[in-house]
């Protein structure tokens, strides 16, 4: 009965840790949203200005913490969140998906599917505008890599394939977006290759700290600085602006950049060039 449960080594199997970490994430979760609804604190609105946004991302990581702790200790599993080399894995995150997300933007209009201009909004509303996002997008970046490319993504690489547990946590993550506003299909896919990118660079690097940079650097660089929908939440206050053609090609309409044919394109080639890139880590193999 023991061989059920636990591999050769005497870890807990892959599909049971897989299992347990989700059962416990999505219960936390979705008792924590019951609670931030009951006081009021639960977003009603669909735009990043909005501040009860930083209590939303405070419960997924506060989930994804809550999962993640019992199956390092119990199930002997790893989250890819050692402290070496720390600042530098982030900062590199950071830049790759500031610069991502701005070939994702920038190219449109470039290509002439898009406009870009200033914001007007003052110097000042605008910093403020920045900070306040940033303290509301950074722990979903941090919550949602815990959730999906920490534990997750180790143990399934454990019981299979690399490839395979990139795709699969890559397609939860497409799935999870589901629930946002003005998601499609369309976006759905192209969120599930944003996560194939974010699992690439995992494994490559052997650790979760450049892809927690490259998710909050998209998210914020999308919304604050290029005035784009995160996910279907409207930017607010930004540094530009870029208005889209309604359809085809380069619209990803109100969901945002995500769900458009050219950032397919462009993920793509961040993942090419993310699995080529350098030689694997081992340590993310632990």
């Amino acid at each position: 009965m023991r061989s059920v449960f636990r591999a050769a080594d005497d870890r807990w199997r892959s599909g049971w840790v897989v299992l347990g970490f989700a059962a416990m994430a999505g219960l936390t979760l979705g008792l924590l949203s019951t609670v931030l609804a009951i006081v009021g604190l639960q977003t009603a609105g669909h735009s990043l200005d909005d501040p009860r946004l930083v209590f939303s991302g405070l419960a997924v990581l506060l989930a994804a913490a809550v999962a993640t702790a019992p199956m390092m200790v119990f199930g002997k599993a790893h989250a890819g969140l050692s402290p070496e080399g720390f600042p530098g894995k982030l900062s590199q995150g950071l830049l790759f998906g500031a610069a991502v997300c701005s070939v994702a933007v920038v190219g449109p209009a470039l290509l002439g599917g898009a406009t870009l201009e200033q914001s007007s909004t003052s110097l000042g509303d605008s910093a403020w505008g920045g900070l306040q996002q940033l303290l509301c997008l950074g722990p979903t970046a941090v919550g949602e890599e815990l959730l999906v490319r920490g534990v997750p993504l180790r143990v399934l690489m454990r019981g299979t394939h690399q490839a395979v547990a990139v795709g699969l946590t890559g397609g939860v993550f497409g799935l999870l977006h589901l629930s946002n506003p003005n998601a499609t299909a369309v976006a759905a896919l192209n969120v599930a290759l944003v996560g194939i990118w974010l699992g690439a660079l995992a494994v490559r690097t052997g650790s979760l700290w450049p892809g927690v940079g490259a998710h909050l650097a998209w998210n914020w660089f999308e919304g604050f600085f290029w005035g784009q929908p995160v996910s279907g939440l409207a930017a607010g206050r930004a540094v530009f602006t870029s208005a889209v053609t309604p359809a085809g090609f380069f619209s990803g309409g109100s969901f945002g950049p995500e769900a458009s044919g050219w950032t397919a394109v462009v993920l793509v080639a961040a993942t090419v060039l993310t699995v080529f890139s350098g030689r694997q880590k081992k340590a993310f193999l632990q």
